[in-house]
């Protein structure tokens, strides 16, 4: 009995390949690096969030313009206009980059939020608002420096704290937000905005006072905004601010144990490029006895101490009133 026996289908029987499948000559092709320049990388930190992004952020900050309107004509005892201009997007280092020096820096924060803002003010405009503030025709003086004087830093903290209800007040469609001052900076280069690749949000006002004007900006990492960004995504601002309780107290426990490298500075001195350069072992730099010093993580001023000895080690004293 003859037995019937299974066999491969010749080649040329094969059944036909998708049509939708690409041969083995178009594989190489794509994956050959002609070298032509056409690919070009993309950056996904590049991305700027505009005011269609956000709606209702724009709502605020128009309403928070008229509340600084208000407040700053009360302060001054005139007229000041103030108009809310631009929403831009930026990365940190580059705002941080574009900052004045000297600078009227104020660090704040949005109660509840996380983190901290940032208020910049143009030295121009703050010199003529004082100038306004004292009785005068609102004039600024040529010399920029007169901004980081005693008495125009306390008046910049006097008109931060003027705009505390106005700002509650603009935010209440979002969420119930409450205005802290933290501390006052006159020197950019010596304080982060937040990491170099971090996304802020630089909310601008114009202010005119008199013949004068000059600009507010508010600057707001995006992070900052998350637990808000729902409701300023909508139209309305309905959305609530939410707690995520299921896994916070896992991540708070174990930030707990992140390890952090800490660092003390206890003198800095300012020199010269051409006192630097003429420098030559067992030249001597005269340093001011420091009174206290600062502890740092990451750059950032933690708490302000005494340096001394305890069991034999070097340490530091941890003194009240924080960085500052």
């Amino acid at each position: 009995m003859a037995e019937a026996q299974a066999q491969d289908p010749p080649a040329e029987q094969a059944a036909p390949s998708d049509a939708s499948a690409i041969s083995e000559e178009e594989v190489s092709a794509l994956l050959e690096n002609t070298g032509n320049g056409d690919v070009r990388p993309y950056d996904m930190t590049s991305l700027r969030v505009n005011r269609t992004q956000l709606p209702m952020l724009e709502t605020v900050c128009k309403s928070f313009a008229e509340k600084m309107s208000l407040a700053l004509s009360t302060l001054v005892g005139r007229d000041a206009a103030v108009q809310f201009t631009a929403l831009d997007s930026a990365k940190a280092a580059e705002l941080q980059a574009a900052l004045p020096v000297p600078a009227t820096l104020v660090v704040v924060r949005f109660k509840p939020l996380p983190g901290n803002a940032f208020v910049s003010v143009d030295p121009a405009l703050l010199l003529t608002l004082l100038d306004g503030f004292f009785g005068g025709p609102g004039r600024a003086p040529s010399d920029t420096q007169a901004a980081i004087s005693p008495a125009a830093q306390r008046f910049q903290a006097l008109m931060l704290r003027s705009f505390a209800a106005g700002l509650t007040a603009a935010w209440a469609p979002v969420a119930p937000i409450e205005l802290e001052i933290v501390k006052q900076e006159t020197n950019p280069r010596l304080m982060q905005l937040g990491a170099p690749q971090d996304l802020m949000l630089a909310l601008r006002f114009s202010v005119e006072f008199g013949a004068q004007a000059g600009r507010i900006d508010w600057l707001i990492p995006e992070a900052l905004l998350a637990p808000v960004r729902e409701a300023l995504a909508s139209e309305n601002g309905t959305a609530q601010l939410r707690k995520h309780e299921s896994w916070a107290p896992v991540l708070g426990s174990a930030l707990q144990e992140a390890q952090l490298e800490t660092r003390v500075i206890l003198a800095q001195v300012q020199i010269s490029l051409g006192e630097l350069v003429r420098l030559t072992p067992g030249d001597i730099i005269p340093i001011d006895t420091p009174q206290h010093a600062t502890l740092l993580a990451g750059g950032i001023p933690l708490h302000r101490g005494r340096f001394g000895v305890s069991q034999g080690r070097n340490a530091l004293k941890i003194l009240p009133g924080g960085p500052q």
